[in-house]
């Protein structure tokens, strides 16, 4: 799979589905920030696309979905997804109030590996 690119420069999430059905499922997330940023890095088990609701997710809204933190962090960082926590269906990037609106550019790279 090609790398996924997240600009981001709002509170809002930015949420992308990964191709949950791949075997192994491997996803490596990069944060690249020209600095001051705070962000983080969250996972969804729901299918943010809606393209199969969860039933917990009753309207389809991204904010009904449900996340768990991958990362907490404040400037450039890598993190590899655990094998604890696959199969995902996606994830979302977010960055702080105090970072959002503001001229630091922050970008999120997802890359992921597996056959299908």
């Amino acid at each position: 799979m090609q790398p996924i690119y997240v600009t981001q420069s709002s509170t809002t999430p930015v949420f992308k589905t990964v191709n949950w059905w791949s075997t192994p499922q491997q996803i490596s997330f990069a944060v690249i920030s020209t600095g001051g940023s705070s962000y983080t890095i969250a996972l969804c088990y729901e299918d943010p696309s809606f393209s199969f609701p969860s039933p917990a997710a009753v309207t389809a809204a991204t904010s009904a979905i449900t996340t768990f933190t991958l990362i907490n962090a404040t400037s450039n960082a890598q993190v590899v997804l655990p094998a604890s926590m696959t199969p995902i269906a996606g994830f979302s990037f977010n960055l702080s109030t105090a970072t959002a609106g503001s001229s630091v550019k922050v970008v999120c790279v997802a890359l992921q590996s597996g056959a299908l």
